[in-house]
């Protein structure tokens, strides 16, 4: 695509080092703590259900380790990726991100019987999803729009950005690995690593955190919109 001169041009910026890696570590560890206290004593009849809490965390921690990182030194977003990039990656992306959500199926059914116990894990979002019209919008703007938008730019934009310095065969991988297990060793962690795998390659492809974005909003509302529709 025509954007491969800015996109060199961009890699050249300064890349998140260690100290951005381990500000937003910490910071991420901090929020992460920090929200999950508040959604889990959210009062009994609370308008925003658990689901939707956990959603909103799972998007607003990671911003803030990703702002905390861009503060650190650098503090300049196109060197995590938030840069233009050529609309044709927004279609490549969307067809990936269904790509991804179609495997969902064939994956859980080869890794769900390794992580026994877990079939509740997904549950509250579920709930979220099929307690109504209005409760489905605003679980879709949380978890299909907020949290791909938070995590793609602390894992992609910062951890991914921060492991392209040994090239792309660890970078892509070890930023995938570091996604999954940041959702625990459960049966949500090849899904996740299928994804991470997916917003990596398109990330180091077309220089651009946004397509990855897209690939992870466009996953994670078609699992809302399926489970809320289905009610499955």
């Amino acid at each position: 695509m025509s954007t491969f001169n800015d996109a060199s041009h961009d890699r050249n910026r300064r890349r998140p080092g260690w100290p951005e890696l381990g500000a937003a570590i910490l910071a991420a560890v901090i929020l992460y703590v920090i929200g999950s206290v508040i959604a889990a004593r959210l009062p009994a009849g609370s308008p925003v259900s658990s689901g939707q809490a956990n959603f909103l965390v799972s998007g607003l921690a990671p911003l803030g380790a990703f702002a905390v990182a861009v503060l650190v030194r650098i503090r300049d977003v196109r060197s995590f990726g938030m840069r233009r990039v050529h609309p044709g990656w927004f279609l490549v992306a969307l067809v990936v991100g269904l790509v991804c959500f179609g495997l969902s199926w064939p994956v859980s059914a080869v890794f769900d019987p390794f992580f026994p116990g877990s079939e509740g894990l997904q549950q509250s979002y579920r709930d979220a999803a099929g307690a109504g019209a209005l409760s489905l919008l605003v679980t879709v703007m949380l978890g299909g729009v907020l949290t791909p938008l938070g995590e793609e730019a602390l894992f992609r934009g910062v951890f991914a950005n921060f492991l392209f310095r040994w090239g792309a065969w660890i970078g892509v991988p070890v930023s995938a690995a570091v996604f999954a297990l940041a959702h625990g060793v459960n049966a949500v962690m090849p899904l996740a690593f299928v994804v991470g795998l997916s917003t990596g390659l398109l990330l180091r492809r077309s220089g651009s955190l946004w397509p990855a974005v897209v690939v992870h909003v466009v996953y994670n509302s078609a699992g809302i919109l399926y489970h809320g529709i289905t009610g499955s």
